[in-house]
């Protein structure tokens, strides 16, 4: 079997691919990745063959979304449904930009299958076009093809005599029993024809992780990133309020900020806080009393995995809030607000997150839950299976007329 992936182009869209392409290449098949920009470079990072579609002009609108995300007034300005929509425009344009790469890819390649994310509904059209079963690939919580983006792709689908996108074949589901209760926001579509649950496994990259952090410290540790795209950080003015607000909690406060340049943060850093560049992260929550994070669905199903409590930093109108209600509804961890993370209020939710015991009993329960979930090693005989057996009815159906 062939497997296609494709995703947006962001490290954090392709990092929870990683596993399961890893474990199709263990299991004999063939592997490669269509993306471009960081998540492109990532999937090379990680070993795997990659295809670029472009020259680069499917990355920029994803960068400029995140510069306008992390660096203006964006979610404040625009209300929950525009929001939706400006987002679905710009993963269509991305999709737009991308297509003609992808198909090519695809062909040139012999691809057997198009394993895609949920905001890049281009893998499923593309899928669509080349008669090509198509998979969905979960990045954490259970959520189908983006509506949106996939209006704003009609077009391109009608130009390639595709009148109607039909959700996906398979969709492999990442959230454990007890998070696909809570009720998510955003646009539905239809349910994929068949589902194979799957457990998250983190992956971030490769990293060294200083010997002393794989043991406790006296203090309560805490693991602090904004994620994977540097201008999220805002040159640490984000972060500000959590350093100044931890200051006078005997806490070990260590800010995994990969390659952000974080200027407005104080110079030196107070005694408390250290900065890490790009960490295993799964191994470093293990020792780790909790985490601070942007409400990013990698990270928060990092630490879900581990079982550590988390307070999610959320810009309102994105994911990031969306996510993090999930969080707290499970109890696994308050959220704030970033516009009201002040040193006060920030005391007072960590004070929260470390000494509120039942947060820790929560995320460990979870991590419960997601170790009983079938690991991508045991998943890709069975997809292999099921989309074998898709072509051969398809086949089938073929002769007969």
């Amino acid at each position: 079997m062939r497997y296609l992936f494709t995703t947006l182009p962001g490290t954090s869209h392709m990092l929870p691919l990683v596993p399961l392409a890893h474990a199709a290449l263990a299991d004999g098949h063939d592997v490669a990745v269509v993306s471009s920009g960081p998540g492109l470079e990532t999937a090379a990072a990680a070993g795997l063959q990659t295809l670029a579609p472009d020259d680069g002009d499917s990355a920029r609108p994803y960068q400029e979304l995140g510069r306008r995300v992390n660096e203006t007034s964006l979610t404040r300005d625009l209300t929950d449904p525009e929001l939706i929509a400006h987002f679905g425009s710009v993963f269509a344009e991305i999709g737009t930009l991308m297509m003609d790469g992808l198909l090519e890819a695809a062909r040139s390649w012999r691809a057997d299958t198009v394993v895609y994310t949920a905001p890049h509904p281009a893998g499923l059209v593309a899928a669509r076009a080349l008669g090509l079963p198509a998979v969905l690939h979960g990045i954490g919580t259970r959520r189908p093809t983006f509506g949106p983006a996939l209006e704003g792709l009609a077009p391109t689908a009608r130009k390639l005599d595709v009148d109607e996108v039909r959700e996906a074949d398979v969709q492999l589901v990442l959230a454990p029993p007890s998070l696909e209760t809570i009720l998510q926001d955003g646009p539905q579509r239809e349910s994929a024809a068949h589902t194979l649950p799957m457990r998250y496994v983190p992956y971030n990259g490769a990293g060294e992780l200083p010997r002393d952090l794989l043991r406790r410290g006296e203090r309560p540790r805490l693991v602090a990133t904004l994620g994977s795209i540097p201008a999220s950080y805002g040159e640490g003015r984000l972060l500000h309020g959590l350093v100044e607000g931890t200051a006078g909690l005997d806490v070990e406060l260590l800010l995994a900020a990969g390659t952000a340049q974080l200027s407005a943060l104080p110079d030196p850093l107070p005694g408390h806080v250290r900065l890490l560049d790009w960490v295993p992260l799964r191994t470093l929550l293990e020792t780790c009393d909790g985490i601070v994070h942007h409400g990013g669905m990698g990270t928060m199903y990092a630490a879900f995995s581990a079982g550590v409590p988390q307070l999610a930093l959320t810009h309102e109108g994105t994911d990031s809030a969306a996510n993090a209600r999930i969080s707290r509804t499970r109890g696994t961890g308050p959220l704030l607000e970033m516009d009201r993370a002040t040193a006060g209020t920030v005391a007072a939710a960590v004070r929260d997150l470390l000494g509120n015991a039942g947060y820790r009993r929560a995320s460990e329960e979870v991590a419960r839950e997601m170790r009983t979930m079938p690991t991508p090693r045991t998943v890709v005989p069975r997809l292999t299976r099921l989309l074998e057996a898709q072509a051969a009815e398809a086949a089938e159906a073929g002769s007969a007329a």
